[in-house]
């Protein structure tokens, strides 16, 4: 009977022992996790204002932009209407002249790091430029513009923009076609 005492005492001993230790380490670890998930969060914050900050320019450029699209379709067809191409090419030249103009008063409205909105206003004038190419290229021939200045133009927003998601840990969107 003392012998069951014993090892019923040393098992006892070696449970609790046991149990206590499990607790540390999942102190520990819920320490670890509360600060993974406040770098997470800080991070998914990031990540969707910088979203924010693409959906108020897609919100303020699209409708110009689409205009410009519609002109480029129509003028690119097989056999391209005369006056429909002239119609939506004076559209167009107005739309871009207004996204110009839009352009420059553009101010980033989500709520971003100064970071970020410093590398948003840097890209916002080859934004501008795109749209004051495209005008120019109206302007010299509506039947036939040539966009290629204002394609070099949008390249360069795309890539300065695109720098923004990239740091943010997103994937660089083609902005053109997400305003189109």
């Amino acid at each position: 009977m003392k012998k069951w005492l014993l090892a019923l005492g040393l098992t006892s001993a070696i449970v609790v022992a046991g149990c206590s230790s499990d607790d540390e380490s999942a102190e520990e670890n819920t320490d670890q996790t509360e600060q993974t998930d406040e770098k997470s969060g800080d991070e998914q914050d990031a990540k969707k204002a910088v979203i924010d900050a693409q959906m108020n320019m897609k919100d303020t450029f699209h409708p110009y932009q689409e205009k410009i699209t519609a002109y480029q379709t129509a003028a690119s067809a097989e056999e391209p209407d005369a006056e429909a191409v002239k119609a939506a090419g004076e559209e167009a030249k107005t739309a871009a002249d207004e996204a110009a103009e839009a352009a420059t008063g553009f101010e980033v409205e989500a709520d971003v790091s100064d970071e970020v909105k410093t590398q948003i206003e840097e890209a916002v004038p080859s934004l501008q430029a795109y749209y004051e190419e495209v005008s120019k290229a109206l302007d010299e021939s509506i039947e036939e513009a040539d966009f290629t200045a204002a394609d070099e133009k949008a390249a360069e927003f795309n890539e300065k923009i695109g720098k923004v998601f990239e740091d943010a840990g997103l994937a660089a969107p083609d902005m053109m076609k997400e305003l189109s």
